[in-house]
């Protein structure tokens, strides 16, 4: 008898060691991750296109919204294309934040993959892509927010950022083709997919528009 009860202690106390052991190397299960840091500061949280037909004076900006203040049409000859942003507490208290956008180029037979659709042709008025319009979505999501928004007018040499404070302080996430093709960005510090504006706007070698991107900005 006094050996089964040696036998038992034994195993009792190889059990206990190697709980022990299993709970100090995390074998026991995976600590939950701990939840993320709350966002501070600001980002954007909508974002409304205003076509301005041929009047190259911008419409006034919506309650709460910001111009900013560059033509996404630019250099095509078509109508001019405005947008206008709000900004909110990054943290949600003020709206869900945006979280990116994107663009559908009917030219090139893409199709939305989710978000709110701004009813605006980006192309409106041009006299080249044959009336296929260029459309932006907007997405929201908690995280990653959009800082700010931002055109870059490769062409005339001019970037602009909404709000104008975030520049130089974020990266910047360029809007890219759904449906890449061949013609890749004249620009090494852009990605070769990234979407121009005015795709499909020149007449070789008789007109040929501004190269225009749009991007957000990313923690």
């Amino acid at each position: 008898m006094w050996r089964t009860t040696l036998r038992t202690l034994w195993g009792l106390g190889l059990a206990l060691a190697f709980g022990l052991l299993l709970g100090s190397c995390g074998g026991g299960g995976d600590d939950p991750a701990p939840p993320p840091d709350n966002l501070t500061g600001d980002a954007i949280v909508e974002i409304q296109l205003v076509d301005g037909g041929r009047n190259s004076t911008p419409p006034a900006a919506p309650a709460g919204f910001r111009l900013l203040n560059i033509d996404l049409n630019e250099g095509s000859g078509g109508n001019y294309i405005w947008l206008y942003y709000k900004t909110g507490k990054a943290d949600g208290s003020q709206g869900q934040p945006l979280g990116r956008i994107y663009t559908v180029d009917e030219h090139d037979g893409e199709a939305p993959r989710g978000g709110t659709k701004l009813p605006v042709d980006l192309n409106a008025g041009t006299p080249v892509v044959g009336g296929l319009p260029l459309w932006l979505y907007a997405v929201k999501a908690d995280r990653p927010v959009a800082r700010c928004v931002v055109v870059d007018n490769r062409t005339k040499g001019k970037r602009v950022y909404g709000p104008p404070e975030a520049a130089g302080k974020y990266s910047i996430d360029w809007v890219r083709e759904l449906s890449p093709d061949s013609l890749n960005p004249p620009y090494s510090d852009l990605p070769a997919d990234a979407q121009d504006l005015n795709e499909g706007e020149s007449i070789f070698p008789v007109f040929l528009s501004d190269y225009i991107y749009i991007g957000t900005c990313k923690d």
